[in-house]
């Protein structure tokens, strides 16, 4: 097995320092933004982190969800009718829990419920189908 000369390293002190690089890099902070310590902001882009004392940063939306609310009344609707309103109702409560969850605003439950219902709806909307097509075959029809 071939030896290998130990290798020396220069001692610390001969390492430059870091005044020797030149001026550090500018600050491109927002006014009343505090500037992140070795990491300048680039211009024209908002701050990283929002201002903890604007009252309006973090605000979600007022009110209910009104796609939240469709998914429920046409789901419940598609009782009388068939199921069909259900599948509207099952395809808005998924775009609405994922409005809510990405807004905050509210009617996430009440779009799960949309959901839920819708679901259970058309499950027995297509077993009812079911038994109505196998009673006929049974009983002869042509």
């Amino acid at each position: 097995m071939p030896s290998y000369p130990a290798q020396s390293y220069p001692p610390p002190s001969s390492y430059p320092s870091p005044s020797s690089f030149g001026p550090p890099p500018p600050s491109f902070a927002a006014p009343g933004y505090p500037q992140a310590p070795g990491y300048p902001q680039a211009p024209g882009y908002p701050p990283a982190y929002p201002d903890p004392y604007d009252p309006y940063a973090m605000s979600r939306p007022v009110g209910m969800n009104g796609k939240a609310l469709a998914a429920l009344i046409t789901s419940v609707a598609g009782i009388g009718l068939c199921g069909l309103p259900s599948i509207v109702g099952i395809i808005l409560g998924i775009i609405a829990m994922g409005e809510t969850k990405r807004t905050g605003q509210e009617g996430y439950g009440m779009a799960l419920a949309g959901v839920i219902v819708g679901g259970v709806v058309v499950g027995l909307a297509v077993l009812w189908l079911l038994f109505v097509v196998a009673a006929g075959a049974s009983s002869g029809w042509n």
